[in-house]
């Protein structure tokens, strides 16, 4: 795997951690990057909390539009998810996919979930935000 793959990002409904993946991920200097929702609906905007939360890391999600994984037509080399269950959805739904798909916190030698804090407070978004943002920084330990 060379040392600045091209990653897709994905959770649920691309409207909260993966795409804060995304916008943290081209801050921390990856341009080949994208994020992408095993059940989005295509269009919706970055979910209030998280474009805030974002904020403190220097990124934005501003322009960010939700795009279900079926719309993805680009090449990626390396597909992580936040949680098991969108693993199976992404294998399921492209079984070509199969070598290049982990689960982020296993691909970075850690365990468990990223879990959704759609529908919480903001306190819960920032959770998320720094678990995020802890996992992209062993990633980019993993892939040097």
């Amino acid at each position: 795997m060379t040392k600045n793959p091209a990653i897709l990002f994905v959770c649920t409904g691309n409207t909260c951690r993966s795409a804060m993946a995304e916008a943290m991920w081209r801050v921390m200097g990856h341009s080949r990057v994208g994020s992408a929702g095993v059940s989005a609906w295509s269009g919706l905007s970055a979910a209030a909390h998280a474009q805030e939360a974002v904020l403190h890391y220097g990124a934005s999600l501003k322009e960010h539009r939700a795009r279900d994984l079926a719309l993805v037509d680009e090449d990626y080399d390396l597909v992580l998810t936040m949680t098991h269950s969108q693993y199976q959805g992404v294998l399921k739904a492209r079984p070509a996919w199969s070598g290049k798909t982990y689960l982020l916190t296993e691909f970075v030698g850690e365990s468990g979930d990223v879990v959704d804090p759609l529908g919480q407070d903001f306190a819960a978004y920032q959770a998320t935000a720094k678990e995020i943002h802890t996992l992209l920084q062993k990633l980019k330990e993993v892939l040097a």
